[in-house]
């Protein structure tokens, strides 16, 4: 296991020990996070919640991630289907990547969804079917971040989109991006890695509050 894996694993279990403390402070439990990667995983279990995305456990790459919640209804109705890993468009930079090939890579129309925690296709179908039907359209919290090949040109597309309720974690400050969120502690990397991004309350961001204020569409 990787450094990073590790670091994850230990977060993990801290998330799940203080997460009822953290829950005392939410004043809604019946919200839904959109996530390019494992972060709306993480918050839901910092909070001991249910899952109600279906956009846990798994990661897009950032151009997939980009067209996907650009028109998230058509592809939330769409039909998930799996591929070959050895078929993805993103081959060359997935098969340097720990676990290539032992886990599902989903197919919505033309994007890519790399179900990393997931050890079948059918597992992944039932599971994503599942929490699609748990969307609170009403409650939607979209977020973002620089990895998996983004370019500023996705940060700007990201931070133009029309999402009243929307974070991107960056490794590089572009003040001019209002929805972006510096992490300072990643400034010498080239992306935000998940074991950096904030849940609870850190001096980036805090999240207990960014969920409680969340607004209807």
């Amino acid at each position: 296991m990787s450094f990073e894996g590790i670091k994850l694993r230990f977060r993990r279990k801290y998330m799940k020990k203080t997460a009822n403390i953290r829950k005392k402070f939410l004043t809604s439990a019946d919200f839904t996070i959109i996530s390019n990667n494992c972060w709306g995983g993480f918050i839901y279990q910092s909070y001991g919640l249910a899952y109600n995305s279906p956009t846990i456990g798994l990661y897009f790459m950032a151009e997939d991630y980009i067209k996907f919640i650009s028109n998230l209804r058509d592809y939330i109705n769409s039909e998930l289907t799996f591929i070959n890993p050895n078929e993805s468009r993103h081959l060359k930079t997935l098969k340097n990547s720990e676990n290539f090939g032992e886990y599902p890579i989903g197919l919505l129309k033309d994007i890519e969804i790399i179900f990393l925690h997931y050890t079948s296709e059918e597992e992944a179908y039932e599971k994503w079917n599942k929490r699609c039907n748990r969307i609170n359209w009403d409650k939607l919290l979209v977020k973002f971040n620089d990895q998996n090949e983004c370019t500023k040109e996705h940060l700007e597309k990201f931070d133009n989109l029309t999402y009243k309720n929307k974070v991107c974690f960056i490794s590089n400050d572009y003040p001019s991006l209002k929805s972006m969120i510096f992490i300072e502690a990643a400034k010498k990397q080239k992306f935000v890695r998940a074991s950096q991004e904030p849940f609870g309350k850190s001096r980036y961001l805090d999240v207990t509050k960014l969920i409680n204020t969340i607004k209807g569409r």
